[in-house]
């Protein structure tokens, strides 16, 4: 990892999250409330030069956000009367947003695949929190439920061959999949138990490396011992305190 300087991009708002990158890797994305209490969709030069520019205003929360990997379209969901619903807009076009998943249930915490073509999602309309599929952007075309007995937090490998999400007992599961003439599914294998990082149903609270051999995860910490003492020099002080013991 670089450990140099770190740079601030985001200074106004009392709030700012959710970031992602755009296609071209230039600018970050992320959510803020610094024009109102609702929180819209800015973009910032990565290397924190110039303005944040507003990308979508909608007068809701919205909770997460992706670009299309041509950066045609860029996929966003909000929440409004307790539910939460899935939608796609060209910013450049004076077109209204697609709706992608928009039931009468809730439908969040998506990913779309890094060719473009499907869309996974988590949405509990049978009772319980499942993941879903779709194909981009014709979502009303079929749909796919991936996750047998409860799952959220779905994200894909980079080559778009396995679809990872975690299971209802805190596990990651990994599910191979096939998406070349039409989206198949093989049964689900649980691949380590991620209970003690931390998960959101509503947004993914971990990453995966393009090759698919490493997870990064988020684990809380607590805040008894959060004070760290670094001594250098740790064996001369010690021999020097011998030397000076009665």
């Amino acid at each position: 990892l670089d450990r140099g300087p770190s740079l601030r991009l985001t200074l106004d708002g009392n709030q700012n999250d959710f970031a992602a990158w755009a296609p071209d890797g230039e600018a970050v994305m992320f959510h803020s409330d610094k024009a109102g209490p609702s929180w819209d969709i800015w973009s910032k030069l990565a290397d924190g030069s110039g303005q944040a520019a507003l990308l979508l205003d909608l007068g809701e929360a919205v909770m997460q956000s992706q670009w299309s990997p041509n950066g045609e379209w860029l996929i966003y969901d909000y929440t409004a009367d307790g539910g939460a619903n899935i939608l796609a807009v060209r910013p450049d076009a004076a077109t209204p947003p697609v709706p992608l998943a928009t039931s009468v249930s809730r439908e969040t915490g998506f990913a779309l695949s890094s060719d473009g073509r499907w869309l996974a999602y988590t949405g509990n309309e049978t009772g319980t929190y499942e993941i879903y599929v779709l194909p981009f952007p014709d979502a009303a075309a079929a749909k796919w439920a991936v996750s047998p007995g409860g799952g959220a937090e779905p994200t894909w490998s980079g080559d778009g061959r396995e679809l990872f999400y975690r299971n209802r007992n805190g596990d990651m599961v990994g599910v191979p999949v096939e998406t070349e003439a039409t989206f198949t599914a093989a049964p689900p294998s649980v691949l380590f138990s991620a209970l003690r990082y931390r998960a959101n149903v509503n947004h993914r609270q971990y990453d995966v490396t393009p090759d698919a051999q490493r997870f990064i995860m988020l684990r809380p910490v607590s805040d008894v011992g959060s004070d760290w003492i670094l001594v250098l020099n740790f064996v001369e002080e010690l021999r020097a305190l011998n030397d000076s013991a009665p």
